[in-house]
Protein backbone atom coordinates (compact mmCIF):
# COMPACT_ATOMS: atom_id res chain seq x y z
CA UNK A 1 0.00 0.00 0.00
CA UNK A 2 2.70 2.55 0.79
CA UNK A 3 4.32 1.84 -2.42
CA UNK A 4 1.36 2.59 -4.04
CA UNK A 5 0.61 5.70 -2.50
CA UNK A 6 4.07 6.70 -2.74
CA UNK A 7 3.76 6.29 -6.47
CA UNK A 8 0.50 8.15 -6.78
CA UNK A 9 2.11 11.00 -4.88
CA UNK A 10 4.97 10.65 -6.92
CA UNK A 11 2.60 11.15 -9.89
CA UNK A 12 0.80 14.04 -9.05
CA UNK A 13 4.24 16.01 -8.17
CA UNK A 14 4.74 15.04 -11.88
CA UNK A 15 1.96 16.15 -12.97
CA UNK A 16 2.02 19.58 -11.22
CA UNK A 17 5.48 20.12 -12.04
CA UNK A 18 4.70 19.29 -15.81
CA UNK A 19 2.19 22.12 -15.41
CA UNK A 20 3.68 24.23 -13.82
CA UNK A 21 6.23 24.15 -17.06
CA UNK A 22 4.02 24.02 -19.45
CA UNK A 23 2.27 27.58 -18.04
CA UNK A 24 5.69 28.81 -17.65
CA UNK A 25 7.19 28.06 -21.02
CA UNK A 26 3.59 29.60 -22.37
CA UNK A 27 3.69 33.04 -20.65
CA UNK A 28 7.62 32.85 -21.32
CA UNK A 29 6.68 32.35 -24.99
CA UNK A 30 8.03 35.62 -27.37
CA UNK A 31 6.17 37.71 -29.13
CA UNK A 32 7.94 37.21 -32.37
CA UNK A 33 7.75 32.53 -31.29
CA UNK A 34 4.13 33.50 -30.69
CA UNK A 35 3.68 35.52 -34.47
CA UNK A 36 5.80 33.06 -36.47
CA UNK A 37 3.70 31.81 -38.94
CA UNK A 38 0.62 33.06 -37.51
CA UNK A 39 -2.59 34.76 -39.44
CA UNK A 40 -3.93 37.88 -37.38
CA UNK A 41 -7.24 39.09 -38.29
CA UNK A 42 -8.48 42.85 -37.94
CA UNK A 43 -12.52 42.27 -37.87
CA UNK A 44 -13.85 46.14 -39.02
CA UNK A 45 -16.78 47.19 -37.76
CA UNK A 46 -18.47 48.27 -41.14
CA UNK A 47 -18.85 46.69 -44.60
CA UNK A 48 -16.21 46.22 -47.31
CA UNK A 49 -15.67 49.12 -48.90
CA UNK A 50 -16.32 52.08 -46.62
CA UNK A 51 -13.70 54.21 -45.23
CA UNK A 52 -13.05 52.05 -42.35
CA UNK A 53 -12.45 49.19 -44.13
CA UNK A 54 -10.19 51.12 -46.94
CA UNK A 55 -8.24 52.60 -44.62
CA UNK A 56 -7.26 49.05 -42.97
CA UNK A 57 -6.69 47.02 -45.89
CA UNK A 58 -4.00 49.47 -46.61
CA UNK A 59 -2.47 49.42 -43.37
CA UNK A 60 -3.20 45.02 -43.43
CA UNK A 61 -0.55 45.29 -46.39
CA UNK A 62 2.15 47.11 -44.58
CA UNK A 63 1.57 46.41 -40.43
CA UNK A 64 2.67 42.42 -40.71
CA UNK A 65 6.16 43.11 -41.78
CA UNK A 66 6.52 45.43 -38.22
CA UNK A 67 5.30 42.76 -36.04
CA UNK A 68 7.62 40.22 -34.49
CA UNK A 69 7.85 37.32 -36.39
CA UNK A 70 6.20 38.77 -39.46
CA UNK A 71 2.48 37.30 -39.02
CA UNK A 72 -0.09 37.59 -41.77
CA UNK A 73 -2.82 39.70 -41.60
CA UNK A 74 -6.16 39.31 -43.28
CA UNK A 75 -9.00 41.79 -42.74
CA UNK A 76 -12.59 40.99 -41.67
CA UNK A 77 -15.71 43.00 -41.92
CA UNK A 78 -18.56 42.27 -39.14
CA UNK A 79 -21.11 45.32 -39.69
CA UNK A 80 -23.49 46.41 -37.47
CA UNK A 81 -25.16 49.11 -34.94
CA UNK A 82 -22.06 51.36 -36.21
CA UNK A 83 -19.25 49.49 -34.50
CA UNK A 84 -21.07 47.63 -31.39
CA UNK A 85 -21.54 44.40 -32.89
CA UNK A 86 -17.58 43.57 -33.61
CA UNK A 87 -16.56 44.99 -30.23
CA UNK A 88 -19.29 43.27 -28.07
CA UNK A 89 -17.90 40.30 -30.08
CA UNK A 90 -14.20 41.14 -29.36
CA UNK A 91 -14.97 41.39 -25.51
CA UNK A 92 -17.02 38.15 -25.12
CA UNK A 93 -16.29 35.73 -28.18
CA UNK A 94 -13.23 37.24 -29.47
CA UNK A 95 -9.97 35.54 -29.21
CA UNK A 96 -7.19 36.83 -26.40
CA UNK A 97 -4.31 35.93 -27.64
CA UNK A 98 -3.26 38.59 -29.67
CA UNK A 99 -4.46 36.93 -33.10
CA UNK A 100 -7.31 39.17 -33.25
CA UNK A 101 -8.01 43.15 -33.92
CA UNK A 102 -10.93 45.34 -33.90
CA UNK A 103 -11.36 48.37 -36.38
CA UNK A 104 -14.34 49.93 -34.46
CA UNK A 105 -16.11 53.31 -35.61
CA UNK A 106 -14.90 56.70 -33.29
CA UNK A 107 -18.45 56.85 -32.17
CA UNK A 108 -18.38 53.22 -30.97
CA UNK A 109 -15.35 53.83 -28.52
CA UNK A 110 -17.57 56.46 -26.41
CA UNK A 111 -21.33 55.24 -27.46
CA UNK A 112 -20.98 53.33 -24.07
CA UNK A 113 -21.46 56.25 -21.83
CA UNK A 114 -24.90 57.14 -23.99
CA UNK A 115 -26.24 53.73 -24.15
CA UNK A 116 -25.65 52.57 -20.74
CA UNK A 117 -25.42 48.72 -21.60
CA UNK A 118 -28.16 48.49 -23.46
CA UNK A 119 -26.60 47.15 -26.34
CA UNK A 120 -23.01 47.96 -25.75
CA UNK A 121 -21.52 45.13 -23.22
CA UNK A 122 -17.91 46.95 -23.11
CA UNK A 123 -16.03 49.71 -20.87
CA UNK A 124 -13.93 50.89 -23.76
CA UNK A 125 -11.49 51.71 -20.36
CA UNK A 126 -10.77 48.37 -20.21
CA UNK A 127 -9.59 47.13 -23.76
CA UNK A 128 -6.34 47.00 -24.71
CA UNK A 129 -6.01 50.29 -27.30
CA UNK A 130 -3.24 49.58 -30.09
CA UNK A 131 -3.36 53.45 -31.96
CA UNK A 132 -5.50 55.37 -34.37
CA UNK A 133 -4.12 56.31 -37.82
CA UNK A 134 -5.84 59.50 -37.91
CA UNK A 135 -8.30 61.91 -36.09
CA UNK A 136 -11.86 62.11 -38.42
CA UNK A 137 -12.11 66.07 -39.00
CA UNK A 138 -16.07 66.72 -40.21
CA UNK A 139 -17.29 70.22 -41.89
CA UNK A 140 -19.46 71.55 -43.81
CA UNK A 141 -19.01 73.61 -47.08
CA UNK A 142 -20.79 74.71 -50.21
CA UNK A 143 -20.00 74.82 -53.84
CA UNK A 144 -18.28 78.04 -54.92
CA UNK A 145 -19.48 78.25 -58.46
CA UNK A 146 -23.41 78.40 -57.47
CA UNK A 147 -23.89 79.47 -53.54
CA UNK A 148 -23.42 82.41 -52.51
CA UNK A 149 -23.42 81.33 -49.05
CA UNK A 150 -19.72 81.75 -47.65
CA UNK A 151 -19.90 81.89 -44.25
CA UNK A 152 -22.21 80.60 -40.98
CA UNK A 153 -23.04 84.48 -40.25
CA UNK A 154 -24.42 83.95 -43.72
CA UNK A 155 -26.00 80.46 -43.06
CA UNK A 156 -27.50 81.57 -40.36
CA UNK A 157 -29.36 84.96 -42.25
CA UNK A 158 -30.64 82.75 -45.03
CA UNK A 159 -31.61 79.43 -45.84
CA UNK A 160 -29.18 76.56 -47.24
CA UNK A 161 -29.81 73.61 -49.13
CA UNK A 162 -27.58 70.67 -47.88
CA UNK A 163 -27.01 67.35 -49.15
CA UNK A 164 -27.34 64.34 -47.08
CA UNK A 165 -26.68 60.62 -47.44
CA UNK A 166 -29.37 59.90 -44.67
CA UNK A 167 -31.20 60.97 -41.68
CA UNK A 168 -29.46 59.66 -39.50
CA UNK A 169 -25.97 59.72 -41.04
CA UNK A 170 -23.91 62.19 -38.67
CA UNK A 171 -23.44 64.61 -41.40
CA UNK A 172 -27.20 65.02 -41.42
CA UNK A 173 -27.25 65.18 -37.73
CA UNK A 174 -24.24 67.98 -37.18
CA UNK A 175 -25.52 69.86 -39.81
CA UNK A 176 -29.09 69.80 -37.83
CA UNK A 177 -27.19 70.10 -34.39
CA UNK A 178 -25.81 73.49 -36.09
CA UNK A 179 -29.43 74.57 -36.61
CA UNK A 180 -30.55 74.03 -33.03
CA UNK A 181 -27.15 75.55 -31.23
CA UNK A 182 -25.57 78.56 -33.30
CA UNK A 183 -28.96 79.31 -36.00
CA UNK A 184 -28.14 78.31 -39.29
CA UNK A 185 -30.64 77.84 -41.59
CA UNK A 186 -29.56 74.39 -43.36
CA UNK A 187 -32.38 72.87 -45.03
CA UNK A 188 -30.99 68.86 -45.00
CA UNK A 189 -32.27 66.95 -47.89
CA UNK A 190 -31.42 62.85 -47.89
CA UNK A 191 -31.22 59.91 -49.50
CA UNK A 192 -28.44 60.73 -51.45
CA UNK A 193 -25.25 58.35 -52.09
CA UNK A 194 -21.97 60.66 -51.10
CA UNK A 195 -20.81 60.44 -54.58
CA UNK A 196 -24.53 61.88 -55.43
CA UNK A 197 -24.92 64.38 -52.58
CA UNK A 198 -21.42 65.46 -53.86
CA UNK A 199 -22.18 65.90 -57.76
CA UNK A 200 -25.88 67.79 -56.95
CA UNK A 201 -24.37 70.02 -54.66
CA UNK A 202 -21.83 70.15 -58.20
CA UNK A 203 -24.67 70.91 -60.84
CA UNK A 204 -25.92 73.79 -58.32
CA UNK A 205 -29.45 71.34 -57.08
CA UNK A 206 -27.80 72.19 -53.50
CA UNK A 207 -25.80 74.42 -51.88
CA UNK A 208 -23.36 72.24 -50.02
CA UNK A 209 -23.01 69.25 -47.96
CA UNK A 210 -21.41 68.26 -44.79
CA UNK A 211 -18.46 65.32 -45.18
CA UNK A 212 -15.30 64.35 -43.37
CA UNK A 213 -12.24 65.92 -45.00
CA UNK A 214 -10.73 62.42 -45.37
CA UNK A 215 -13.80 61.02 -47.08
CA UNK A 216 -14.19 64.46 -49.65
CA UNK A 217 -10.29 64.07 -50.63
CA UNK A 218 -10.60 60.55 -51.38
CA UNK A 219 -13.58 60.79 -53.83
CA UNK A 220 -12.70 64.60 -55.20
CA UNK A 221 -8.50 64.90 -54.54
CA UNK A 222 -8.42 67.81 -56.60
CA UNK A 223 -11.48 70.27 -55.39
CA UNK A 224 -9.28 71.39 -52.20
CA UNK A 225 -6.03 71.82 -54.07
CA UNK A 226 -8.26 74.11 -56.74
CA UNK A 227 -10.25 75.80 -54.01
CA UNK A 228 -13.47 74.92 -55.23
CA UNK A 229 -15.22 74.86 -52.11
CA UNK A 230 -16.79 77.30 -49.44
CA UNK A 231 -15.89 76.03 -45.90
CA UNK A 232 -18.03 76.98 -43.45
CA UNK A 233 -16.62 75.58 -40.51
CA UNK A 234 -15.38 72.69 -39.12
CA UNK A 235 -16.35 70.30 -35.85
CA UNK A 236 -12.83 70.42 -33.82
CA UNK A 237 -12.04 72.24 -30.91
CA UNK A 238 -8.29 73.57 -32.49
CA UNK A 239 -7.58 74.67 -36.27
CA UNK A 240 -7.16 71.72 -38.65
CA UNK A 241 -4.10 72.41 -40.63
CA UNK A 242 -5.37 70.41 -43.83
CA UNK A 243 -7.67 73.44 -43.75
CA UNK A 244 -6.03 76.63 -42.69
CA UNK A 245 -8.22 79.75 -41.90
CA UNK A 246 -11.55 77.57 -41.18
CA UNK A 247 -13.15 78.35 -38.13
CA UNK A 248 -13.97 75.97 -35.63
CA UNK A 249 -17.38 75.21 -34.87
CA UNK A 250 -16.22 75.93 -30.90
CA UNK A 251 -15.85 79.29 -31.65
CA UNK A 252 -19.45 80.16 -32.38
CA UNK A 253 -20.52 78.58 -29.24
CA UNK A 254 -21.37 81.07 -26.30
CA UNK A 255 -21.44 79.54 -22.88
CA UNK A 256 -19.61 76.96 -21.49
CA UNK A 257 -22.56 73.93 -21.55
CA UNK A 258 -22.58 74.47 -25.14
CA UNK A 259 -18.94 73.76 -25.41
CA UNK A 260 -18.65 70.49 -23.10
CA UNK A 261 -21.62 69.20 -25.06
CA UNK A 262 -19.39 69.73 -28.17
CA UNK A 263 -16.49 68.40 -26.68
CA UNK A 264 -18.29 64.77 -26.19
CA UNK A 265 -19.12 64.97 -30.11
CA UNK A 266 -15.86 66.41 -31.13
CA UNK A 267 -14.20 63.57 -29.43
CA UNK A 268 -15.94 60.68 -32.05
CA UNK A 269 -14.22 62.15 -34.08
CA UNK A 270 -10.72 62.54 -32.23
CA UNK A 271 -11.23 58.56 -32.06
CA UNK A 272 -11.32 58.47 -35.61
CA UNK A 273 -9.79 55.74 -37.02
CA UNK A 274 -8.72 53.24 -33.74
CA UNK A 275 -7.31 49.99 -33.43
CA UNK A 276 -7.81 47.84 -30.14
CA UNK A 277 -7.57 44.26 -28.84
CA UNK A 278 -9.62 42.97 -26.56
CA UNK A 279 -9.17 42.81 -22.80
CA UNK A 280 -6.44 39.54 -21.59
CA UNK A 281 -4.04 39.79 -24.59
CA UNK A 282 -0.50 38.77 -22.88
CA UNK A 283 1.24 42.15 -21.79
CA UNK A 284 4.64 41.28 -24.34
CA UNK A 285 2.49 41.16 -27.31
CA UNK A 286 0.12 43.65 -27.22
CA UNK A 287 3.08 45.88 -26.45
CA UNK A 288 4.66 44.21 -29.60
CA UNK A 289 1.20 45.27 -31.41
CA UNK A 290 1.18 48.70 -29.92
CA UNK A 291 5.18 49.36 -31.05
CA UNK A 292 4.84 47.48 -34.73
CA UNK A 293 1.46 49.98 -35.68
CA UNK A 294 3.54 53.12 -35.22
CA UNK A 295 6.61 51.67 -36.70
CA UNK A 296 4.11 50.92 -39.94
CA UNK A 297 3.00 54.76 -39.26
CA UNK A 298 6.40 56.03 -40.68
CA UNK A 299 6.75 53.11 -42.64
CA UNK A 300 7.78 54.76 -46.74
CA UNK A 301 5.64 52.20 -48.23
CA UNK A 302 2.88 51.95 -46.42
CA UNK A 303 2.68 56.02 -46.56
CA UNK A 304 2.99 55.98 -50.18
CA UNK A 305 0.05 53.57 -50.55
CA UNK A 306 -1.67 55.64 -48.18
CA UNK A 307 -1.37 58.52 -49.96
CA UNK A 308 -1.77 57.19 -53.17
CA UNK A 309 -5.43 56.24 -52.27
CA UNK A 310 -5.88 60.26 -50.38
CA UNK A 311 -5.76 58.74 -47.29
CA UNK A 312 -4.73 60.92 -44.41
CA UNK A 313 -2.30 59.64 -41.62
CA UNK A 314 -1.72 62.23 -38.51
CA UNK A 315 -1.53 59.13 -36.01
CA UNK A 316 -1.16 59.04 -31.86
CA UNK A 317 0.00 56.22 -30.20
CA UNK A 318 -2.53 54.06 -27.55
CA UNK A 319 -1.78 56.38 -24.49
CA UNK A 320 -3.34 59.52 -26.40
CA UNK A 321 -6.50 57.33 -27.10
CA UNK A 322 -6.51 56.39 -22.73
CA UNK A 323 -6.25 59.77 -22.40
CA UNK A 324 -9.05 60.44 -24.37
CA UNK A 325 -11.40 57.97 -23.37
CA UNK A 326 -10.90 58.73 -19.59
CA UNK A 327 -11.55 62.59 -20.19
CA UNK A 328 -14.88 61.70 -22.07
CA UNK A 329 -16.49 58.88 -19.72
CA UNK A 330 -15.33 61.61 -16.35
CA UNK A 331 -18.01 64.14 -18.51
CA UNK A 332 -20.62 65.21 -15.66
CA UNK A 333 -23.99 62.86 -16.46
CA UNK A 334 -25.48 66.36 -16.69
CA UNK A 335 -23.50 67.13 -20.27
CA UNK A 336 -23.60 63.71 -21.64
CA UNK A 337 -27.89 63.88 -21.09
CA UNK A 338 -27.77 66.74 -22.71
CA UNK A 339 -25.61 65.70 -25.71
CA UNK A 340 -27.72 62.47 -25.69
CA UNK A 341 -31.20 64.81 -26.43
CA UNK A 342 -29.39 66.66 -28.79
CA UNK A 343 -28.63 63.89 -31.17
CA UNK A 344 -31.99 62.38 -30.51
CA UNK A 345 -33.73 65.73 -31.63
CA UNK A 346 -31.48 66.26 -34.47
CA UNK A 347 -31.56 62.88 -35.82
CA UNK A 348 -35.72 63.59 -35.14
CA UNK A 349 -35.54 66.58 -37.55
CA UNK A 350 -33.42 64.68 -39.81
CA UNK A 351 -35.58 61.94 -40.84
CA UNK A 352 -38.76 64.54 -40.15
CA UNK A 353 -37.46 66.84 -42.83
CA UNK A 354 -36.48 63.25 -44.89
CA UNK A 355 -40.13 62.30 -44.96
CA UNK A 356 -41.42 65.65 -46.54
Amino acid sequence: MMKHDNAIHASRVWLALAAAFGATSASAQSAADFYKGKEVAIIVGSGVGGGYDNYTRVLSRHWGRHIPGNPSIVVKNMPGAQGTVMMNYLVFKGKTDGAEIGSPFGQSVIEPIFDKGKVTKYDSRKMLWIGNISSQAIGCFTWKAHSTVTTIDEARRREVIMASTGAINPTSIYANILNRVIGTKFKVVSGYSTSEATLVMERGEADGTCLSYATLVTEHPDWQEQKKLNWLTVFSNEPDPNLPGVPTTREFLKNDEDRQVFDVLISQLEMGRPFVAPPGVPAERIEALRTSFMATMKDPQYLAEAQKAHQVVTPVDHRAIEKLIETTYAIPERIIEKTSDLLKNASNEAQTSAAK
